[in-house]
């Protein structure tokens, strides 16, 4: 487990390198995003002495999970991550199963539906095109919390920025990670995060999806369209 883990980081800070790049001309897109009020979270593990409450600053997320469609338009734009071309470091051989082609969704893949097979590191490719990024764990569980007008489908999991930061065994659902847990009765929370912990970042699963978040919209008021920010 650890040694996957240190690989995971590797690769991924390799990934967040080469991202930068791409960073510096996001793609001009038009959505709806989410006002997440700053406030205090209690994650799901202790973690040492550090304090049981963590703060989370105000930040805008989507209300919806990346579709096929919009994914179809990043994979047109970049040419390394369409199904055919994608290097295996970066996605296994499950990514974009479900497609037809590289531009040809098929009749079993709905274009507004959340998109699936996808790696970490394409979402955070996705994510940084558009001039944004993955949400932490820690800001997802909170947009989960706060705001009911957020939609997350029952049957979808979702990519985050550190998805293998865990300093805990957090499969050990059945065991001692209850003990080290501040909300151990809450159940749906130990799967998910024993779901994380056994990820590998080139991982394509069809039950893992994702979305992206901006720390204030107005950063990127110049290369996006005007977005209707929920509170």
């Amino acid at each position: 487990m650890r040694f996957h883990k240190t690989v995971n980081i590797v690769l991924i800070i390799i990934a967040l390198s080469f991202n930068c790049v791409q960073a510096q001309n996001p793609r001009k897109i038009s959505g709806e995003m989410i006002s997440v009020s700053s406030g205090y979270y209690i994650p799901l593990f202790k973690v040492g002495n550090e304090p049981t409450k963590q703060f989370i600053k105000q930040f805008y997320i989507q209300p919806h999970l990346v579709t096929n469609i919009e994914y179809l338009e990043f994979v047109k734009a970049n040419p390394e991550w369409r199904k055919s071309k994608v290097k295996r470091i970066f996605a296994d051989g499950n990514y974009l199963r479900m497609w037809n082609g590289d531009f040809d969704l098929g009749s079993q893949v709905k274009p507004n539906e959340p998109v699936t097979d996808i790696s970490w590191f394409a979402a955070n490719a996705y994510c940084k095109w558009i001039g944004m990024r993955l949400p932490t764990v820690s800001e997802w569980e909170f947009a989960a919390i706060k705001n009911n007008k957020i939609f997350f489908q029952e049957r979808i999991n979702e990519w985050t920025m550190d998805f293998n930061e865990t300093n805990i065994m957090a499969s050990s659902v059945c065991g001692g990670a209850g003990a080290i847990a501040n909300t151990p009765e809450d159940y749906a929370a130990f799967l998910r995060y024993s779901y994380r912990d056994n990820l590998k970042a080139n991982y394509s699963l069809d039950d893992l999806g994702f979305r992206c978040v901006s720390d204030s919209p107005e950063k990127y008021s110049q290369q996006l369209n005007v977005f209707v920010v929920k509170k």
